[in-house]
């Protein structure tokens, strides 16, 4: 089960990113000063996933003991939970709004519980599961964009509330995987909201932006603005599907297909490609003269619709989420596709964005090997996990232990916003 708690200002925490290509842990204490230092790390080819999505129990548990097994080693630490991605079981958000009745008094921290409650009540969860509820903004009587509603008198206060979501199935998957490992689930976190927390600027952030975090199964989306994620989404859609166009293509092994398509491969075409050839072998011949010469330009124009499409897909579902103005200028790229050459700039051209590349930053002693898009989402999670989701993330009342206080909870999110 995963638990909705508040950690303590320090300690040690993990990080685990489960993905379809690749698996990382990532384990850093944070001090009294609420900054995380890295202790260890380990990472290692995924198994048991597709799509995001854990397909085969045995081999994702063993690997995930695997790859935690590393980065305690390296650490010197041992673990007992970690914080995890969830990249499959379509994530996706929803934004609803509750009215409550205060009646001309002064608002409490009462009345902005009952109203979140009321707010998540209206967003329908069959078979799934919130993993985000962050409050958007609220409105005392006429007055709207309220930062501060509590000690304000009011008839009515109204309450916008976002929710991100994905399906109780693999959600379960995930932590009887992780039990599996003798892991417990501390929290579960969109890919691209952790990816957002380690690659964005405090201004992209605030001023508007969007991270594409590219993963081998899934592209995760999320969209940043006053500082806070107000829309994420997912795609089934990732560097495997372009690895695998490149396959059927060329009609060479899907290993040689990835080799292509990080030595070889653009997502630009250029006039030198018709004239560049590759070598290619050909699926089913072990020796290597059976190898096969192809023009780049084919490999190319292969990567180049894929990723295209994938760029497309995600600006028509900002689109229609009604947030193509909110979704800001600046477009960020990240996860293991952001390496890609000609990603960025591809993502520009069809979104229409300032894009750039997103490498992870913002812990202590951070190994250069982890400034890698690929470790955005790991280094997100412990960032997630040292600000303790205080800043953005809320938890209503009946989900919260006895042991902490919601409304000192919802006075730190008060505290870091406003």
């Amino acid at each position: 089960m995963v638990k909705q708690m508040i950690r303590p200002p320090s300690g040690l925490v993990a990080a685990l990113d489960i993905g379809s290509s690749k698996m990382a842990c990532v384990i850093a204490r944070i001090g009294g000063d609420r900054k995380p230092r890295l202790l260890g790390f380990g990472h290692r080819l995924s198994a048991g996933v597709r799509k995001g999505a854990i397909v085969d129990m045995e081999a994702a548990a063993a690997a995930i003991s695997a790859v935690v097994q590393e980065a305690e080693t390296m650490a010197d630490e041992r673990i007992s939970s970690v914080f995890v991605t969830m990249a499959g079981g379509d994530v996706r958000s929803d934004i609803r709004s509750a009215e409550i009745t205060i009646g001309g008094r002064a608002i409490v921290d009462q009345d902005v519980q009952r109203s979140l409650t009321q707010a998540h009540a209206e967003i329908p969860l069959i078979r799934r599961r919130a993993l985000h509820m962050i409050p958007l903004g609220y409105s005392v009587d006429s007055t709207r964009a309220v930062e501060q509603p509590r000690g304000l008198f009011a008839n009515k206060m109204s309450v916008s509330l976002h929710v991100a979501s994905a399906e109780e199935g693999p959600i379960r998957s995930v932590e009887a995987a992780a039990a599996r490992a003798h892991l417990e689930v501390d929290t579960l976190v969109a890919p691209s909201y952790a990816a957002g927390l380690s690659v964005l600027t405090p201004d992209e952030a605030e001023l508007g932006s969007t991270v594409v975090d590219i993963g081998g199964g899934t592209a995760s989306i999320s969209v940043f603005q006053a500082g806070m994620p107000i829309f994420i989404d997912s795609l089934s859609i990732g560097g495997h599907n372009v690895t695998q166009d490149i396959a059927l293509v060329l009609k060479t092994p899907l290993a040689d297909a990835e080799r292509l398509k990080a030595i070889d491969g653009n997502c630009i075409p250029t006039a030198d490609d018709e004239h560049r050839l590759i070598s290619a072998p050909l699926i089913g011949e072990d020796n290597p003269a059976g190898a096969h010469s192809a023009s780049r330009a084919d490999l190319v124009r292969v990567i180049n619709l894929r990723m295209e499409e994938m760029f497309e897909m995600v600006q028509q579902r900002i689109k229609d989420a009604g947030l193509a103005r909110a979704s800001g200028g600046s477009l960020v790229i990240t996860g293991g596709g952001a390496n890609l050459n000609g990603a960025a700039e591809l993502a520009g051209r069809v979104m229409g964005k300032r894009a750039r590349i997103g490498r992870p930053s913002g812990i202590m002693g951070l190994d250069e090997r982890l400034t890698d898009p690929q470790f955005a989402s790991a280094i997100g999670l412990i960032r997630y996990a040292a600000k303790d989701a205080a800043s953005t993330d809320i938890v209503l009342l009946s989900q919260v232990s006895s042991t902490y206080s919601v409304f000192g909870w919802l006075g730190a999110w008060f505290k870091e916003h406003f």
